[in-house]
């Protein structure tokens, strides 16, 4: 009987970029997601240092455990289209995990999304907009733009370049190197493809 893991063990550094290549089906996908505790693991630790220095066992904590530190790591995902709501706004998209999290509303709230959004290269009146309006390269920078908000230590890339053309690939990597630089993020790029761009960033740091 095929297992979508089985003992998976690897560590992740501070400012640390780390590749995750495997073929379609081999547990990738469902590897991020038990780091991020999107899906529960049935076996095994899953160890996170926040920024105050404490050490947490994700894999062991309750849903209200796992609230607070879930703002500290964060993912972008691979289709730009699908994890964005085409019902709601770029401005409700980005901003909602503040909004979660109880870290700011109305104008702060509009202040905070406008300046992320100036960071991955998108301008203050693309808050009013839908996904639907924007390009493939657009959206990715606005689901870029809602993990960075929180202002995470980790960002898990789950084939985050795959849907978008060459040249827009390159920029989206180009940005991506940028925020690790200035934001000190460790990243772990999910990949299936050894050609493919995400690879060629893990030799940043």
């Amino acid at each position: 009987m095929s297992k979508a893991v089985d003992n998976v063990s690897f560590d992740l550094a501070p400012g640390e970029s780390l590749g995750l290549v495997g073929e379609s089906g081999s547990g990738k996908t469902t590897t991020a997601r038990c780091l991020l505790r999107a899906i529960a693991p049935t076996a095994g630790e899953v160890w996170f240092r926040l920024p105050d220095g404490r050490t947490v066992d994700l894999a062991q904590l309750t849903d209200r455990e796992l609230k607070p530190v879930r703002q500290h790591a964060q993912m972008v995902f691979q289709d730009p289209f699908s994890s964005l709501n085409p019902r709601m706004s770029v401005r409700d998209i980005v901003g909602e995990p503040l909004v979660i999290h109880g870290l700011a509303t109305g104008a702060d709230l509009d202040d905070r999304v406008s300046e992320v959004l100036a960071r991955v290269g998108l301008q203050p009146e693309h808050r009013a907009r839908y996904p639907h309006a924007f390009s493939g390269g657009q959206r990715q920078r606005s689901g870029i733009a809602r993990a960075l908000i929180m202002r995470p230590s980790l960002i898990v890339c789950d084939e985050a370049t795959s849907a978008l053309d060459g040249s827009v690939q390159a920029q989206v990597l180009d940005l991506l190197k940028e925020l690790q630089r200035e934001f000190r993020l460790t990243y772990l790029f999910v990949a299936h493809n050894l050609d493919g761009g995400e690879i060629f960033a893990i030799g940043w740091r």
